[in-house]
């Protein structure tokens, strides 16, 4: 069977995800996506959010997605 990812991650683990030291997630990315708490001092990090967070980034959600053709538009 294959490995499966976690989609909650610690910040180490995503620090690491996003290819930062702990440090560097906490004072850029680990404040503009708030964690989720799941105890009294433990944080979580959604890599989805992580990821959709890097794709902001790089203009990857600016760009429009390709538009689906019907050949049947071209009948009427």
């Amino acid at each position: 069977m294959g490995e499966i990812t976690p989609r909650l991650l610690s910040a180490e683990e995503a620090a690491r995800y996003v290819g930062l030291s702990r440090p560097a997630f906490q004072a850029t990315i680990g404040k503009e996506i708030p964690p989720i708490k799941t105890g009294v001092r433990r944080l979580i990090w959604d890599r989805l959010a992580l990821d959709r967070w890097i794709d902001s980034q790089s203009g990857i959600n600016n760009q429009e997605a390709p538009k689906e053709v019907n050949p049947l538009d071209a009948l009427m």
